[in-house]
């Protein structure tokens, strides 16, 4: 990881590239409160001291991304760099950040092999709670989940996971596991901010749709 006082001095100038890059208040307030956190392969992350939501939704959006990676690489010479805007301006984010992607890379491995060598192996072993970890660890890969577009991405994806899953395990095996299914709808609706009533519906009808 690249050292704070290089990180401080690089986004220093990102910060007065980005700025004239664009006439944009809102950018301007949030680069204004972000600090560099890592800087780690071709990723470099930043973080908002601030309570204002709007801020880091601010720099997540695509406009202020652009203009900020565009700064980035031009000061840094690194065309592969990529901005990573954090919850929070902590290392504990980054590293939290850091586990869930590397969890969620390697249990899409593990179901992959277990695929490969068994079809049958997930709806064996496979439970709703373990659905719902799948989605968890989902939702903490996407960069803008704070956004309205991230959480329509994320959408997509989950409800191709839970549909998948239903496939597996079926909804028919009593009250215990229509509780279980339920409560995954809950937990997705909790998530992105939605009537988990209004999720089920939309995920019955791509099954509708789907001739299922």
């Amino acid at each position: 990881m690249a050292d704070k006082t290089e990180m401080i001095a690089i986004w220093t100038q990102v910060v007065e590239m980005a700025k004239k890059a664009a006439v944009a208040p809102a950018m301007y307030r949030a680069l204004d409160a972000s600090v560099p956190i890592a800087w780690e392969g071709n990723v470099f992350a930043v973080g908002i001291e601030s309570t204002d939501g709007l801020l880091n939704g601010t720099l997540k959006s695509n406009d202020s991304q652009l203009k900020i990676e565009q700064a980035l690489r031009h000061i840094t010479g690194n065309r592969e760099l990529k901005l990573k805007v954090l919850d929070s301006p902590t290392l504990e984010a980054w590293n939290s950040v850091k586990a869930g992607e590397v969890a969620l890379a390697k249990m899409q491995q593990q179901q992959q092999d277990r695929l490969n060598a068994n079809p049958t192996a997930v709806a064996d072993t496979a439970t709703w709670d373990d659905v719902y970890e799948r989605l968890n660890r989902l939702w903490t890969s996407y960069d803008y989940r704070t956004m309205a577009s991230g959480k329509g991405r994320f959408m997509v994806d989950a409800l191709a996971m839970i549909d998948e899953a239903i496939d597996q395990l079926g909804t028919a095996g009593g009250d215990q596991s229509e509780r279980a299914f339920s409560r995954t709808l809950e937990r997705v609706g909790s998530m992105v901010g939605s009537e988990p009533a209004l999720i089920g519906y939309l995920l019955f009808e791509r099954r509708r749709l789907a001739g299922k």
